[in-house]
């Protein structure tokens, strides 16, 4: 039974976002380059998160002020990640198999964001999914008849979809030189973020509200992402 969790667990948090990779993202080496560049630049912000975390002790027992600056340094690092590429982006284009297509921003953002999504669920749940293999499941306490094992898997699944359209609105937003896409990217980040925090609340069907916030977000996210692509 154990292992039915951690197997149904891992696919249910990794799943869709390694089919994207398989069928979508490894098939191009740029693609693949890039998305491991902005997997190493999510590092660097939760790792300056966890300095602040570790040299400010007042924030290690309040979760929201955690919450507050790790989201801060992400959004920090994923605008240092834009002025990179749009400082490679000639190279990025003449390197590409479609040189000329309209096109080639949007892919760059999605594998980039792709690469945010996918580093944040492996070092975010990686540990917990390592737990989920037994001996036991562990009931959520805001939702005492669901394993938190498999509620961290949903929203561990939620967010790396979260991040990838994040980065394709913000993305397209600094292009544009408008600041409100990434105003909603922001505001929307720290809402999903200060959402899981039901989870291991008292809160009656707290999971239930955080997993479905994360979800309409993600849906107005995408609605964002196809108004902005140039068909």
């Amino acid at each position: 039974m154990t292992l039915i969790s951690f197997f149904g667990n891992g696919f249910t948090a990794y799943g869709p976002a390694l089919a994207v990779f398989f069928l979508y993202i490894a098939k191009n080496a740029q693609l693949v380059l890039l998305l491991m560049t902005s997997a190493f630049f999510w590092l660097v912000s939760i790792l300056i998160s966890s300095v602040f975390w570790y040299l400010i002790k007042a924030m290690q027992d309040v979760p929201a002020a955690t919450i507050f600056v790790s989201v801060t340094w992400q959004e920090i690092w994923r605008y240092l990640f834009f002025i990179m590429m749009s400082k490679a982006e000639p190279g990025l284009n003449s390197t590409s198999r479609t040189p000329d297509s309209r096109f080639n921003r949007t892919r760059h953002a999605f594998a980039t964001g792709l690469g945010f999504g996918l580093m944040s669920g492996l070092t975010l749940y990686l540990t917990q999914l390592a737990e989920s293999s037994g001996p036991a499941i562990l009931p959520c306490s805001s939702c005492p008849g669901a394993d938190v094992f498999f509620i961290g898997a949903v929203t561990t699944n939620l967010f790396i979809f979260l991040h990838t359209a994040w980065n394709m609105i913000a993305f397209e937003g600094w292009y544009k030189q408008r600041w409100l896409p990434f105003a909603f990217v922001l505001f929307s980040h720290y809402a999903a973020s200060y959402g899981t925090l039901l989870i291991p609340s008292d809160v009656h069907n707290g999971c239930l509200i955080s997993i479905a916030l994360c979800i309409v977000l993600l849906v107005i996210a995408t609605s964002l992402v196809v108004r902005t692509i140039n068909w």
